[in-house]
């Protein structure tokens, strides 16, 4: 059991990009290093990870442990995963209320939020490309941004409308 939390301590640690990132390091690990799980076993955990609220990348670490070891694995894989983060946080915290009134950490803020501003539009230009099939699916997705900035629509009443629209004209 201390392996296995090591393991996710080590996954949470090395891996960037957000959850879906993690599973390629993940299944690595678990399924090729370890043999803990089988292939079709990760594949299931995963379908369960994607469909229960919550991050991907914690959601998978509680079902793996679980499957593995019960709820103490369950408990020891979550921790071992978003431990690496919430040091990290805790550090980046800590930096920035000691430096925030300086000038030149307010510059570099500056700079990060136009720099996060480019990495969300390239998401969304790599997301774009798979998520626009049809002229359909583009207007859908005009009129719900322009809901959504206009009249600051919740996402929530976004979502169920466009899945409306889908089941009627889909």
């Amino acid at each position: 059991m201390f392996y296995m939390f090591i393991t996710f301590v080590k996954v949470g640690l090395f891996s960037f990009g957000g959850g879906y990132s993690i599973l390629a390091m993940l299944q690595q690990e678990i399924v090729t290093n370890h043999q803990w799980l089988s292939a079709d076993e990760f594949a299931n955990i995963i379908a369960i990870s994607q469909m229960t609220p919550g991050p991907i990348a914690i959601n998978a670490a509680t079902f793996i442990g679980y499957e593995r070891y019960g709820i103490l694995g369950s408990i020891l894989c979550t921790f071992g995963v978003i431990l690496p983060s919430s040091i990290v946080m805790v550090v980046l915290t800590k930096t920035y209320l000691t430096l925030q009134n300086k000038l030149w950490f307010q510059h570099i803020f500056k700079d990060l939020r136009l720099l996060s501003i480019g990495l969300i539009a390239a998401a969304m230009v790599l997301i774009g490309k798979s998520s626009f099939p049809d002229l359909f699916s583009v207007i859908v997705f005009i009129i719900a941004f322009y809901a959504g900035w206009r009249w600051k629509i919740s996402p929530i009443y976004m979502l169920i409308g466009a899945a409306i629209v889908g089941m009627i004209f889909g």
